[in-house]
């Protein structure tokens, strides 16, 4: 072994190395590198000299706040020695000092009161030894076999495995003995004198073999909380996206009071500046909800990464006394966290609109702007649905509602329904030759257009209608309107939307389905492929990956096919009785399930998105007979009509 060696230049850039290496081994309170480290219920680490400085300037509460998460803490009644020490960072710890050690004083001289640098580190017992130390240090019985090891050497890392399997964790009640076992009665790591002198009797297992369900339990643990944050990213992309609504609703409503006020003069000026001032502070209010819920998600997102960085690091380099050692907390961390309501629910806002009022009826005060607000209103693909959960198990009744209002000569039949953003929908009532709009709680609003709808459908923000010769568009503001022409076949033309961004026009004459943007723009013309089962379609519907379902009365089929015309699944209820099945008005959820109405036999057929049967669900039961038409909201929500007027809402529960 060499005896004389000169301190590196390196060993500063290896400390930075070891930084990058070793994470977490700064105390969140002090900023330093950690002594002593206690780890937090919340699996962040202090200090114990911190751990009591904070115990100390909180002795009138019964909790503390930990300084990186500011979650709350309970202060045991043993005070900082209720907070277990930290072993696996520890560990770390011990292999850090030794890579960064600069400056350091010889153990052995101090003893002697002399002044001299350390240049070696004795790998067992950790003593940074001088050059003449460090000859001396193996000469005894007791560290003959001790590894002496220059700094320099250490620094550069090929010493980190010796240095993490030298390290020996004592027994907490006899300092002189190593952990052997672990008491599966009293979950607790036990030394040889504690079995025989306190747990007599008591089912206990070797280390290595107790370990192993706990590292497990710990991995499989942080998986499964894991799968929160894909949630969490997913309300964080809900919050962008209604912050890019929010500009561009604020920029599209102050270019409509820009071209309406150049019309105008001094006073309706003046009106404008007002608006557009309400208009911003009330979007600047909401922008800073949205940015307030971002910070808050952000944050949350941070802790759950944390943690489960810790349990990485602690199973993939944790020994088995660590893993033991700490896994109750961690049992206890992971399972708060995954309990901890994180605000898994959509961002929501109430978009703003403006209405015109008549400018002659005053013109000392023209009260040409009104700043209005709509429900609050969420991205329908952020439904508060449970994390992972994608197939519809069950429908469950929430209410019933009427559809014929007071003003209504007849009992509503309704040939149409969709839904609005917010809390609206419209019902296309064929009867009274009118389309209504109707809140969720079924409250009459308005009727918006006296016509003999045969289907109903929405798309971003335009409601198309059909009839027997044309398609009608109009816009939610009433801004927009086009009727577009379409040949006389003496049958419906089935509407549905498509991807929110095209209307499907099924064409039941020669089987055609033509594809229009929302501003009424012929964008396809599809036709099924030869061979294909569509031969009278009657209901449609379009899922988000853009294929088409249609409901087929003379094949009795649900056809599922792309925009090339080309087949993808075909579906057909067998029956046990002889009388067939007749798949009617279909509709799809935010996952793409698909809904059928057996009209003649009043039930529900659930499809998965890939056409396959799930389950069926008697509307009758709920005395609702002949359901017609259907729409999904988008926030798990199934909306159906039937005969009498009635409109049953259910909720979709998912698994």
């Amino acid at each position: 072994m060499p005896h004389t060696v000169k301190m590196s230049k390196n060993i500063d850039m290896n400390a930075k190395q070891a930084l990058q290496d070793y994470r977490n081994l700064d105390c969140c309170f002090c900023k330093d590198c950690l002594r002593d480290p206690r780890l937090l219920p919340c699996l962040h680490s202090v200090c114990r000299k911190c751990l009591v400085q904070i115990l100390d300037s909180n002795k009138s509460r019964d909790h503390i706040n930990c300084p990186t998460c500011d979650e709350d803490i309970c202060i045991p009644e043993n005070g900082e020695d209720g907070f277990e020490k930290n072993y696996f960072t520890d560990g770390l710890l011990s292999i850090y000092t030794a890579k960064t050690a600069k400056d350091i004083r010889c153990k052995i001289c101090e003893l002697q009161k002399k002044d001299k640098f350390a240049i070696y580190t004795c790998l067992d017992c950790g003593d940074f030894l001088c050059d003449d130390c460090s000859k001396a240090h193996c000469m005894t019985r007791m560290t003959i076999e001790h590894k002496v090891e220059p700094l320099e050497e250490v620094a550069t890392g090929s010493h980190d495995k010796t240095i993490r399997a030298k390290r020996v964790i004592p027994c907490k009640e006899h300092k002189s003995d190593i952990i052997k076992y672990f008491c599966e009665t009293c979950f607790v790591p036990i030394c040889r004198e504690c079995q025989l002198q306190y747990h007599v009797g008591h089912s206990c297992t070797a280390v290595a073999e107790a370990q192993t369900i706990r590292r497990s339990g710990i991995a499989t643990n942080a998986q499964n909380l894991g799968q929160k944050l894909g949630g969490l990213k997913k309300v964080e992309n809900s919050v962008n996206i209604t912050l890019e609504d929010i500009e561009k609703r604020e920029k599209d409503l102050a270019e409509g009071v820009q071209r309406t006020a150049k019309k105008l003069i001094d006073q309706i000026e003046k009106e404008k500046a007002e608006i557009l001032e309400s208009l911003g502070r009330s979007m600047n209010e909401q922008r800073q909800l949205c940015n307030e819920k971002k910070k808050e998600i952000q944050q949350v997102y941070s802790v759950i990464e944390d943690s489960i960085k810790f349990c990485n690091d602690l199973v993939g380099n944790g020994k088995d006394e660590e893993v033991l050692y700490l896994e109750p907390i961690i049992r206890k961390r992971l399972k708060a966290l995954q309990s901890k309501k994180t605000g898994e629910s959509p961002m929501k806002w109430k978009p703003p609109d403006i209405r015109f009022r008549n400018i002659f009826l005053n013109i000392d005060r023209i009260g040409l702007f009104e700043l209005t607000f709509a429900r609050e209103f969420a991205r329908h693909s952020e439904a508060p649905i449970k994390f992972g959960s994608r197939h519809v198990a069950a429908l469950h009744l929430v209410k019933r509602l009427s559809m014929t209002a007071k003003e209504d000569e007849f009992e509503a039949r309704a040939t149409g329904l969709a839904c609005l953003p917010g809390d609206y929908i419209v019902v296309g009532d064929y009867e009274n030759r009118k389309i209504k709009i109707f809140t969720k709680q079924g409250a009459f609003v308005e009727t918006i257009a006296n016509c003999k709808p045969i289907s109903l459908a929405t798309c971003h923000d335009t409601l198309a209608s059909s009839d027997q010769l044309s398609l009608n568009l109009i816009s939610f503001d009433k801004s927009f309107k086009r009727k577009i022409s379409l040949e006389s076949t003496g049958s419906s033309y089935p509407l549905a939307s498509m991807m929110d961004q095209y209307f499907i026009v099924a064409n039941n004459r020669n089987i055609s389905f033509q594809i229009y943007d929302i501003h009424g723009d012929l964008v396809q013309d599809i036709i099924p492929v030869k061979g294909s089962k569509v031969k009278n379609p009657v209901f449609v519907t379009g899922n988000s990956k853009g294929h088409i379902i249609v409901s087929d009365w003379l094949t009795n089929t649900v056809i599922i096919f792309d925009q090339s015309g080309k087949t993808i699944k075909d579906f057909k209820l067998k029956g046990k009785t002889p009388k067939p099945w007749l798949p009617g008005s279909l509709c799809v959820d935010q996952f793409d399930n698909i809904f059928v109405s057996d009209y003649s036999r009043s039930r529900i057929i659930v499809l998965n998105p890939q056409g396959e049967y799930m389950f069926e669900y008697q509307t009758r039961r709920d005395d609702l007979d002949r359901p017609r038409c259907m729409a999904c909201d988008g926030m798990g929500h199934l909306f159906i009509a039937g005969k009498g007027g009635l409109l049953n809402v259910y909720a979709c529960e998912y698994a």
